[in-house]
């Protein structure tokens, strides 16, 4: 690899809250990275557990600690991205593990497109946290993947959304192109802003898996409630269907969803997808 100060710094950046199950396990493999420019940076989110005094005790120049009071996870992700000094930014949840590969990786897709506005990856996915990486996945990560790589359409990305946080990676110049993130929005500021970010260039989710993804029980998205949860993703898609200048059909998704997400083991009857279907079109002509 190059000298690595003519290589792009990469900031990972982790927002804490009351963390001390995770955080430890987090920087060590933030920090095991085989890029050689980047650092780690941590928000504290107002934590009140031993979240602090583990991170006080990491010793590497290349960490940050930040503790900034209670803000939000919107507040808090501004915080950690404004205070960055990386060209990229690499998005790593508390609760979650990089695999080492992960910023060489994914920031060798970057440097060969320019019109990126951001990139997943896949993952694997477990329901039980570990403190370290299994060693099944260290011997398998630079493991050659098929070429299955394809740029994802807007409408795709607002149908669903299909990336996993931790992987996210993107140019610092798109957070500073779109505000940052929506610190007004109480969940889904990820999702909002991989909508707003591709008014400005492409998306992708690359084949091989970085990420070691933890389903999280206790997720603070998962402690919201249902009804939260529909109202804030009818506003995020509300705005980015403007701001995305999609079909004006699409607007009929987001009801179909509401309607077909509230059903645990079958579709909606036809019943409600008609009168969803009506809600809309009398919304359409008012």
């Amino acid at each position: 690899m190059d000298n690595p100060d003519r290589q792009p710094k990469v900031s990972v950046v982790i927002t804490a809250y009351n963390a001390e199950r995770y955080i430890r396990a987090s920087v060590s493999a933030a920090l095991a990275q085989t890029y050689p420019n980047f650092e780690v940076v941590v928000v504290d989110d107002g934590s009140f557990d031993q979240t602090g005094e583990i991170c006080a005790a990491v010793d590497d120049a290349r960490f940050r600690y930040l503790q900034r009071g209670r803000l939000g996870r919107g507040r808090a992700l501004n915080e950690g991205v404004s205070a960055a000094t990386g060209d990229y930014i690499a998005i790593n949840d508390a609760d979650d593990l990089s695999l080492p590969l992960r910023l060489e990786y994914s920031m060798s897709f970057a440097r060969r497109h320019p019109d990126l506005a951001f990139l997943g990856t896949e993952y694997v996915t477990t329901n039980v946290f570990h403190e370290h990486i299994p060693r099944e996945l260290l011997s398998t990560s630079g493991e050659a993947v098929p070429d299955r790589i394809g740029w994802l359409s807007p409408m795709t990305v607002y149908r669903r959304n299909v990336f996993v946080n931790s992987t996210l990676f993107y140019p610092k110049s798109t957070w500073r192109r779109i505000g940052g993130y929506d610190e007004r929005l109480p969940l889904s500021e990820d999702y909002d802003f991989q909508l707003r970010a591709l008014q400005y260039g492409k998306a992708v989710i690359l084949p091989r898996r970085t990420v070691l993804w933890y389903t999280n029980p206790g997720s603070y998205f998962k402690q919201k409630s249902r009804r939260e949860q529909v109202e804030t993703l009818k506003l995020v898609r509300r705005r980015a269907h403007r701001l995305l200048n999609l079909p004006l059909w699409l607007r009929l998704y987001h009801p179909l969803w509401v309607a077909a997400s509230g059903c645990t083991h079958a579709f909606p009857s036809l019943l409600t997808v008609v009168n969803a279907v009506r809600g809309v079109i009398r919304a359409l002509i008012h």
